[in-house]
């Protein structure tokens, strides 16, 4: 018989996917803070460009709180915010390094002048995760700053992403 097992007085009862709340790894100021001193303390690990494996981070999880909804981190949720936060600083060390456009925490590009506008307009063109710091900073710069490379492109033939000539 489908639904019972041998021996039970009533059907097997099996819990609908609507039963299920999917539990998703929500990130603190403080949780990101964690992940970020423990990428500091083990840098040496992962390369120039800074890569880790994602059972790398299997060992921080003890150090991050069980999250409000009970869900726990997972190596996988850490390795995937890692990779998130360093797209990110990647994406303002672009906008910092090489555009001559004054960059803040804060503010981050600050667009203020037609020109800067135009150079801003040129860059999100080919990268668009960049309007995100037209007018506000990158939270975890300073943090980040200190121990990840600027730029990831390595070797002799690497050219700066945030070189570009205008075109007119």
């Amino acid at each position: 018989m489908v639904g019972r097992a041998s021996g039970s007085r009533g059907a097997l009862s099996i819990p609908s996917s609507s039963d299920y709340q999917k539990l998703r790894a929500t990130w603190t100021e403080p949780d990101v803070l964690v992940l970020l001193d423990y990428v500091e303390e083990n840098r040496f690990k992962a390369g120039d460009c800074m890569v880790f494996q994602e059972g790398y981070f299997n060992n921080l999880l003890p150090q991050l709180p069980i999250q409000p909804n009970g869900h726990h981190k997972t190596a996988k949720n850490c390795h995937d915010k890692w990779e998130s936060l360093k797209w990110e600083y990647y994406v303002a060390s672009t906008i910092v390094g090489g555009l001559g456009l004054a960059y803040s925490v804060e503010k981050g590009a600050n667009v203020m002048t037609e020109v800067g506008q135009l150079v801003m307009d040129e860059l999100i063109k080919t990268q668009p995760e960049a309007a995100q710091f037209q007018h506000k900073g990158f939270k975890f710069w300073d943090h980040m700053n200190q121990f990840v490379p600027p730029d990831k492109a390595r070797g002799t033939n690497a050219h700066h992403a945030g070189t570009f000539s205008m075109m007119s």
